[in-house]
């Protein structure tokens, strides 16, 4: 009976890993993920914009470290939110920022389907341990 049982788990697993394979398909289909897809292909050949993601990370990496060390003042911080205003404005920033606030939506319906039928939120549950 016991091969039985194992057998089963088997199947169910196949099952699931067949569904999520589905589901992950069914999504990269989706035209907000296409669009998401093709504004961050945009961002990353667009040398101003990488040249002010660059900009913008190495203000916050230098912000981290003299926060770490005590060190940081509210200057340093401006700095990072002067940074990434810049960077938030730029026209293709705004779009892509859009595109992926429209992704994230989706994601969410998405998530409360599957949620709907575990009776619990399902992007709750992979992202931690689920004990609340």
């Amino acid at each position: 009976m016991s091969a039985k049982t194992d057998s089963d788990l088997s199947s169910q697993s196949s099952e699931i890993e067949t569904f999520s394979k589905l589901l992950g398909e069914s999504i990269s289909n989706l035209s907000e993920y296409k669009e998401y897809e093709q504004s961050r292909a945009e961002v990353k050949n667009d040398s101003e914009a990488q040249e002010l993601i660059n900009e913008f990370e190495k203000q916050r990496q230098l912000f981290i470290i003299k926060r770490a060390s005590g060190e940081a003042t509210k200057d340093d911080l401006e700095k990072i939110s002067d940074s990434q205003e810049k960077l938030n404005n730029l026209p293709i920033m705004v779009h892509f920022l859009a595109t992926q606030e429209k992704l994230s939506t989706r994601l969410k319906e998405v998530n409360e389907h599957i949620s709907e039928s575990l009776s619990l939120d399902f992007g709750d549950q992979i992202g931690g341990c689920g004990c609340s």
